[in-house]
């Protein structure tokens, strides 16, 4: 028996979405009239629109009525689908991504009542805050959050190019076995504003990740603010199982 086909719209999407990435066409360029594409895929208008539907849904297109579609600018498709740290899929993807230490501090937990009930601790916590940015653009701010009493964040550390999974089992020979992921819509107080380089209550989506190690301990708690129209969220949904993806513009 014969392997199903791919509907054209979806290999349309595929062939421009790869060519898109590999950078073939340029970020803030605009790519031939939808007409011309058409033909030249040998495809009807309606099923080349389809294409370009999904494109713009990823977030690497912009369709814009009576002028055309142009490219994203610095188009970036990051799949976290799987349990590797942000910055291992960024450098798996071939992504030049910077990381910048914003500080390491001191929590109270008294301050921080939701990391505390997560992590399932009574103790202080030590928060590492970082910026994620790609082509001198922020689209990220990440604070993670950890018991001291894993020797981790150690002066001198500054995790720029280290990824924090890895330093943790270096440390502790913990592995991230499974995590809890939740997303909220909110806006950019004044000072993660001026971190972003966004404006003052810009929106912006929270990601809230709890890590457990493969002894069923939370161990880290991470929150990410990522830039609203930097970045869209996809998901790709089966009978058993959920998977997201970030595309990100900057």
């Amino acid at each position: 028996m014969s392997s199903p086909q791919v509907p054209k719209y979806q290999a349309i999407y595929s062939l421009l979405r790869q060519r898109i990435l590999d950078g073939e066409f340029a970020p803030g360029s605009q790519l031939p009239p939808q007409a011309e594409l058409a033909a030249s895929f040998k495809v009807t208008l309606m099923t080349l629109r389809q294409a370009i539907g999904a494109l713009e849904a990823d977030g690497l297109v912009i369709a814009l009525r009576g002028k055309g579609t142009f490219i994203s600018d610095n188009p970036i498709d990051i799949s976290l689908g799987n349990l590797s740290s942000f910055a291992q899929q960024m450098k798996g993807a071939g992504i030049q991504m910077t990381t910048d230490l914003v500080g390491v501090s001191s929590v109270p937990i008294s301050s921080h009542q939701q990391q505390m009930r997560a992590l399932d601790t009574e103790s202080d916590l030590v928060c590492i805050a970082r910026l994620r940015s790609v082509d001198d653009q922020p689209f990220s701010l990440q604070r993670s959050y950890l018991s001291p009493e894993l020797g981790v964040a150690t002066p001198g550390q500054d995790f720029t190019d280290e990824s924090l999974y890895e330093a943790i089992e270096a440390a502790t020979g913990w592995v991230v076995a499974r995590a809890t992921e939740s997303m909220a819509a909110v806006s950019l107080n004044q000072g993660d504003a001026k971190l972003l380089a966004a404006p003052k209550a810009h929106p912006a989506i929270l990601s809230i990740r709890v890590s457990i190690n493969q002894f069923e301990q939370p161990f880290l708690y991470d929150e990410a603010l990522l830039v609203g129209g930097r970045c869209t969220i996809s998901a790709d949904r089966t009978s058993d199982r959920l998977s997201l993806n970030y595309d990100v513009s900057g």
